[in-house]
């Protein structure tokens, strides 16, 4: 191989792995190994850890039953930092972003039709300028809840089972087959649904837009089977990870949100 194509080759090398990167939003797993003490099995089936997440107002990330770990799935980008903070008697989880990108994850092992609704709160300091959640280079958000589901992946068309492979070549980890969020973005109106911009199984809905709401605690309840099935076309499979996620990588700017407790509820009459 000549030197013309050795550049031509880690060109194509690079792109290919930018490109599983920033496909790798809402992703179960991790890039780089989380540190031991926050790294955890996913619970079994039919246990109480199985339904429940850790709630940040316990003033832990892990116990001996498992926790939240570091979820960072780009080698080359500073990672956000995340932290337990009190705020007015309890405690929450502080992210801080900064040219960043990174998360925390939680497995969770369960059947969405047992607990259909998510609730959780969250408070950002402002928005991102220029940031879209629907443009590949401006793809930032000062908030996100991430819910990544089981499925057949053999029957994805042969470009998403492709892209999975290559994914899985360069991080080491296996994608979801499908992956939901929700996000505060700058422009786009509560509830529009928007496609990743490399992978049909990343979906993002909409549920917090502009700057109404800023500095002050906004509290959410969803129905994740009413939610997959608009997005995706059809129900969900088993919900197999709940993560958080704030991130200013492509803008290169600063964001600060505080995440209260994420709880997974049954459907009230």
């Amino acid at each position: 191989m000549n030197r013309i194509q050795r550049v031509m080759a880690n060109a194509s090398t690079r792109t290919l792995m930018a490109a599983a990167g920033l496909a790798l939003l809402g992703l179960m797993g991790c890039a780089a190994t989380p540190p031991d003490r926050l790294a955890r099995a996913a619970p079994a089936a039919g246990t109480e850890e199985a339904r429940a997440i850790r709630p940040f107002s316990s003033g832990k990330l892990v116990n001996g039953n498992g926790g939240w770990s570091d979820w960072a799935f780009h080698p080359t980008k500073p990672a956000t930092r995340y932290r337990l903070v009190e705020q007015d008697g309890a405690h929450v989880l502080e992210a801080r972003a900064d040219s960043s990108v990174s998360g925390l994850m939680h497995p969770v092992n369960l059947d969405p039709l047992r607990k259909p609704m998510i609730e959780w709160r969250w408070r950002i300091d402002g928005t991102l300028d220029g940031a879209d959640i629907g443009e590949r280079h401006a793809d930032d958000s000062p908030a996100r809840i991430v819910l990544s589901f089981d499925g057949d992946p053999s029957a994805l068309p042969l470009k998403e089972q492709m892209f999975a492979e290559r994914v899985k070549l360069i991080t080491g980890q296996e994608m979801p087959y499908a992956t939901l969020m929700y996000v505060w973005d700058n422009q786009r109106a509560p509830e529009t649904v928007t496609p990743n911009a490399h992978t049909s199984r990343v979906r993002k809905i909409v549920v917090q837009s502009g700057s109404d709401g800023v500095r002050s605690w906004k509290v959410y309840q969803r129905d994740i089977v009413a939610d997959f099935t608009r997005a995706f076309g059809e129900p969900p499979g088993k919900l197999i990870a709940v993560g958080v996620m704030t991130d200013s990588d492509n803008t290169k700017q600063k964001a600060r949100c505080l995440y209260g407790d994420i709880r997974l509820l049954e459907r009230q009459p």
